[in-house]
């Protein structure tokens, strides 16, 4: 059924590089697969991915699956979706990938794996995921941190379905290429494990988006939206 999915969300490899990811990485399991479209289930449970031809096989395909929170790639099913289900919409999201096999430049700057310790600064500056989510992905040592003279200036990380996001840099250290430098150093990890760096934007950010181009990322024509349980 992999091999179906993968057939499938390969038609739009730049709008389905999250499921394809997924997949390509063991982080889920296929619930659906086939010309209706595909539904997958990321690992920890949290998470469900749905890429389809169409609002039908979209209603069809999710009444199949678990799930806290799910991903759409085709806009049209968003608000069919929310109603028959009670699902609240999120931001919409450019979705980006860094398709190319040669790594960034980097510079010489202090970046390291954080542990546990980080984890309430972390939570306390990232407000969108609570101190378990953190806990879970610093436990799995793919959380990053930069440091300016011993310092944590700013953190990077990699959420459960494989993307890179977390981005923050403090007040006190921005405007010297700290953000940069992590997701140049984040890129380049990605490469070497053999994944494809992919990561997700909100729809109107645009200085992250031009950052994202400027490290050569490609982005999808379509867009991606969370929706979650009420």
């Amino acid at each position: 059924m992999e091999e179906k999915a993968l057939e499938y969300l390969c038609r739009d490899t730049l709008l389905n590089i999250d499921m394809i990811e997924c997949l390509r990485r063991g982080l889920c399991k296929t619930v659906r697969a086939g010309e209706d479209g595909v539904l997958l289930t990321v690992d920890d449970g949290s998470c469900a991915m749905l890429s389809c031809g169409g609002t039908e096989q979209g209603l069809a395909l999710v009444q199949e699956a678990e799930f806290e929170f799910l991903v759409i790639h085709q806009m049209q099913m968003k608000e069919a979706l929310c109603r028959k289900y009670s699902l609240k919409p999120g931001d919409e999201c450019w979705q980006a990938a860094y398709l190319k096999t040669e790594p960034l430049k980097e510079q010489a700057y202090d970046i390291r794996r954080l542990d546990c310790r980080y984890t309430g600064i972390i939570t306390r500056t990232y407000h969108s995921h609570d101190g378990e989510y953190i806990g879970w992905l610093t436990e799995r040592g793919l959380m990053y941190g930069i440091f300016d003279r011993g310092e944590l200036a700013g953190f990077i990380g990699r959420h459960a379905e494989g993307s890179i996001g977390l981005l923050e840099v403090f007040p006190d250290y921005r405007r010297r290429g700290f953000g940069e430098a992590l997701e140049r150093r984040y890129v380049n990890m990605e490469l070497k494990e053999g994944h494809v760096p992919y990561g997700q934007v909100f729809v109107g950010n645009e200085k992250s988006r031009k950052l994202q181009e400027k490290l050569g990322m490609a982005f999808a024509a379509g867009r991606v939206c969370w929706l979650w349980k009420a």
